[in-house]
């Protein structure tokens, strides 16, 4: 493990850079769907295809990244993904047709899943113990900060300079962190010795998640409900597949024996899916009900994400020196409270009650995101970080694809087939204020279950600092490799 200073900053502006890159193109090239729309002449399913193709490859293949970079590298793995997303982008300005453009979005995806899926490991592998809460809280704060600047942003390079800017502002920070990457980050690919890739599980796992998240996308049709059932079936095949591999993708000891990281990934799953609807149904209640153009509710709706830039560094800090679990908890439990009060918005409520709410929920969601990842992070021992640090982005996409499946099945069943507008308000806001309680009442027992996972500081013992005489856990080499221990009553291999 390397402490060296210019490396870790180095890294750390790397993994601040996919961070902020990701959720700002998300986000931006949703404003520019229009004007992409008009120059390829496309169909109304195909621009959605540019957001759902983009969530869907990137959620499959977070999982399969992240053990591949504890394998081969993760600094190795974080690179080539770095190069592929930044290239993506700019291939993307290029692109002579809508079913080549969609290609190309799949394959920025992907790597967007590698960088993602190594960079909470590449921090942990970086910087001591003692610093690893404030790289994390720094690198959170990049998120929210492309998530808020992306609607924004996006809108104005695109009226100004027109939407394939936004591919090239999204391209640049990727680029300038490869620059700086390739000086300071070992880029080798190297399997440890004796290690070996469970690609059946993969493919299950990659499968299962896919199916997943496009069921949920398309639920208005049968289509959607083969797509759950058959996710569903897929994943219950990895299952079956890892529990009889000795080299499996994920170890599931770490559910079974880890109430850390059990509890850990239920919480950030449970608070995403809690959360994560609170912008789409506000952003609709805006426009609907307070008759709000989508410019003036944008402005709003920015409130949240921006309490979530400035808080996110303030509570890496605090994480050093306090109980994470009690901060996870914390902040999950005042983002659950900010939804349940967003269920007693009406049409008549003032703009100051709907900042207040996006202030809470913002808070609560900027409070809980850093050490909860801590929590995750600190459960397992180094040879594990990649597939950590993918199993966070993986709950909180899981979260985040539930939460939009149920706002999806609870608007059909109150608004009906009617297209949203002032004749059906009324039922509008009645399936609003239902969703607000539920999802209120779920994220308190998400903010249960991050309070009782407290962090497990044995899972964050390196070689250096392991008791004399005890077992040693497997080691990091410069590019961020470990050698991954063997299986849970693995014995001698007879041939």
């Amino acid at each position: 493990m390397i402490h060296n200073r210019s490396r870790k900053w180095a890294v750390l502006f790397a993994v601040v850079a996919t961070q902020f890159a990701v959720p700002f193109m998300l986000s931006a090239v949703g404003v520019c769907l229009p004007a992409i729309g008009r120059e390829y002449a496309a169909t109304a399913i195909s621009l959605s295809l540019v957001e759902s193709v983009f969530l869907c490859v990137n959620a499959m293949f977070l999982l399969p990244f992240g053990r591949a970079g504890d394998i081969c590298g993760r600094g190795g793995v974080f690179l080539i993904g770095l190069a592929i997303f930044a290239s993506s982008a700019l291939a993307l300005t290029m692109a002579p047709s809508m079913e080549l453009f969609l290609v190309i979005r799949g394959i920025q995806a992907l790597g967007g899943a590698m960088t993602l899926a190594t960079g909470l490991a590449l921090l942990y592998d970086a910087f001591p113990a003692e610093e690893r809460g404030r790289a994390l809280g720094i690198s959170v704060a990049g998120i929210f900060m492309g998530i808020s600047a992306g609607p924004v942003l996006g809108g104005i390079i695109a009226s100004g300079l027109g939407w394939r800017w936004v591919f090239y502002l999204g391209m640049a920070p990727c680029a300038v962190a490869l620059l700086v990457c390739l000086k300071n980050l070992s880029w080798r690919l190297s399997p440890a010795p004796g290690a070996r890739f469970d690609w059946w599980g993969a493919v299950s796992s990659a499968a299962g998640i896919g199916l997943l998240v496009f069921g949920s996308a398309h639920l208005e049709t049968p289509l959607g409900w083969w797509g759950l059932g058959l996710g569903v079936l897929a994943l219950a095949v990895f299952i079956a597949i890892e529990r009889r591999t000795a080299t499996p993708l994920l170890h599931l000891d770490l559910f079974s024996a880890n109430r850390a990281f059990s509890l850990g990934v239920a919480a950030m799953c449970i608070v995403s899916c809690a959360a994560f609807g609170v912008s789409f149904l506000i952003s609709l209640y805006l426009q609907y009900a307070r008759a709000m153009t989508p410019a003036q509710a944008g402005l709003i709706l920015a409130v949240q994400p921006v309490i979530q830039c400035l808080v996110s560094p303030v509570i890496g800090r605090l994480t050093d020196k306090s109980p994470v679990h009690l901060l996870s908890g914390t902040g999950a439990g005042l983002a659950a409270l900010g939804v349940l009060a967003a269920a007693s918005l009406s049409a008549q409520s003032g703009t100051g009650a709907v900042v207040a709410i996006l202030s809470v929920v913002g808070l609560g969601i900027g409070i809980f995101s850093t050490p909860s990842m801590v929590v995750l992070m600190s459960a397992v021992d180094p040879s594990r970080y990649g597939v950590a640090s993918a199993m966070s982005g993986q709950s909180r996409t899981m979260g985040m694809t539930a939460c939009m499946a149920v706002i999806t099945v609870v608007i059909a069943r109150y608004v009906g087939d009617h297209p949203l507008g002032p004749e059906v308000i009324g039922e509008y806001l009645a399936a609003m204020r239902t969703l607000f309680t539920a999802f209120g009442i779920l994220g308190l027992f998400g903010a249960a279950m991050a309070f009782l996972a407290k962090k497990n500081v044995a899972g964050a013992t390196s070689p250096a600092t392991s008791p004399p005489g005890s077992p040693s856990l497997p080691g990091n080499t410069t590019d961020g490799r470990t050698c991954p221990p063997p299986p849970a009553g693995a014995g001698p291999r007879v041939k």
